[in-house]
């Protein structure tokens, strides 16, 4: 690996042109990347990111796993590092024209105080930059896990309604399975779950947690499905099969979860039902990311033949004499 990596770097060409350029693009949205002063007193938009997930990350917020992002789509570069070495790369100037884009998307995010704009901007800048420097055929062969890094914009602010809505079908659904399914008692009003208790467990209720609605779930899900299609597959439908199955997927996992809890609330009381809801997150992502598995073994791709491997054995059959 080392060695290839090292052939990688070898076959970028103006890598001092591509670092001055970088350099010079980062330094206007440390400089001025955020208009939005009064939430986070800085004009850097690489703060006020930085800021956002940090508060993601106190509050249990949605946009918490953002920072691991970069990562993933690193490690997936990493994994394909061989298609990136072989894409023809030149310098192309309609690479100026992706750029010049980025720039007018900018201006529009600053002016109507949108940073998250300004974020997209920046990373399509980039995207213009490699692609004015290395090519169209870099730009096709980075293109899937570059864009990845969207998924690391905090965008929960504005999912709370479509939360919410998701939380309240997680609730009903998982609340009929186990009182028309399971013959449990329990009632449900909106999110607030209710259990009249027993001979040693008094009535209780307890409200599904936001965290609960399943929108993280989705998110995440959806992210890892496109990343195991996109190494697994070929075939554009095959990848196509599995990023929509994601949802769904993730939505049973966090149901699945629910009614976990609610079984343990009725049997061991509120506490272990507390913790059952907002320690046991594992069980979402096993019950989704097996069914992803699952699903990509039977969309497998049929195998090449071997070069050099033996040939079919023609049927007599096929050829009498």
């Amino acid at each position: 690996m080392p060695k290839e990596l090292r052939q990688l770097w070898d076959s970028l060409p103006h890598k001092l042109e591509f670092g001055v350029l970088l350099a010079a693009w980062i330094a206007l949205f440390h400089l001025l990347g955020n208009s939005v002063i009064g939430y986070v007193d800085t004009r850097s938009m690489f703060t006020w990111l930085n800021t956002i997930q940090a508060n993601a990350e106190r509050t249990d917020s949605d946009d918490a796993f953002g920072r691991f992002v970069p990562f993933l789509v690193l490690v997936l570069a990493l994994v394909r590092r061989r298609e990136l070495m072989e894409a023809t790369k030149k310098v192309w100037l309609p690479g100026l024209g992706i750029l010049a884009l980025a720039l007018a998307l900018h201006v529009v995010g600053f002016l109507v105080q949108q940073t998250r704009v300004s974020i997209v901007a920046f990373l399509v800048g980039v995207y213009g930059l490699m692609g004015m420097l290395w090519g169209p055929g870099w730009l096709r062969a980075v293109f899937f896990p570059y864009f990845l890094l969207v998924f690391a914009l905090p965008i929960a602010a504005y999912l709370d309604g479509p939360a919410f809505k998701l939380r309240l079908f997680s609730s009903w659904l998982s609340t009929s399975i186990c009182a028309n399914g399971l013959g449990m008692k329990i009632d449900r009003i909106g999110t607030m779950i209710f259990f009249p208790g027993n001979r040693t467990t008094p009535a209780f209720q307890f409200d599904v947690a936001p965290a609960c609605s399943g929108m993280r779930s989705i998110t995440v899900v959806t992210l890892l499905t496109l990343a195991f299609g996109w190494l697994n597959f070929d075939t554009w439908w095959r990848r196509g099969v599995l990023a929509l199955a994601a949802v769904p997927l993730a939505f049973l996992g966090n149901t699945v979860r629910l009614i976990l809890t609610f079984v343990v609330s009725e049997a061991w009381g509120k506490a272990a039902g507390s913790f059952v809801e907002t320690k046991a997150g594992i069980i979402t992502f096993s019950i989704a990311l097996l069914g992803v598995f699952a699903l990509g073994r039977l969309l497998r791709e049929p195998r090449a033949p071997m070069p050099g491997g033996p040939s079919p054995t023609p049927d007599p059959a096929a050829n009498p004499a």
